[in-house]
């Protein structure tokens, strides 16, 4: 079959990921070619992460500006001096859970695509 490697939105390619783990391992015992071959699945996964990273960057940019564009239309203040500002907001402005979930994320403390789009650390646990 060529070398077109696909994965299915939604698996997280684990099937892919075994397929690295055991050309990995053989690339331990000295396989050169699957040593290869697991340079190159790495480099793809590695290039799948980074767009589902900005897919859900986008997603979060999206929602803040529609939020922020509400004030604006319906002539209220922006007044969003601190992130927890940021957070109060949204946390009154979205209703879907998805929605929640990608911008406030499980705890409300901010998911981790907020988290990057603001330039802040991750949460301590």
């Amino acid at each position: 079959m060529g070398g077109v490697i696909m994965v299915m939105p939604g698996s997280k390619g684990s099937r892919l990921h075994k397929k690295l783990a055991a050309l990995q391992r053989r690339a331990a015992s000295g396989d050169l070619a699957a040593a290869g071959q697991a340079e190159l699945l790495s480099r793809y996964l590695a290039g799948v992460a980074e767009g589902d990273s900005k897919r859900e960057d986008d997603r979060v940019k999206v929602l803040v500006g529609a939020a922020v564009l509400n004030l604006l239309a319906t002539g209220r203040p922006v007044a969003l001096q601190e992130p927890a500002d940021l957070l109060a907001l949204m946390e009154r402005w979205l209703v879907r859970p998805g929605e929640r979930q990608a911008v406030l994320g499980a705890d409300l403390r901010g998911s981790a695509a907020l988290r990057r789009t603001l330039g802040l650390p991750p949460p301590r646990g």
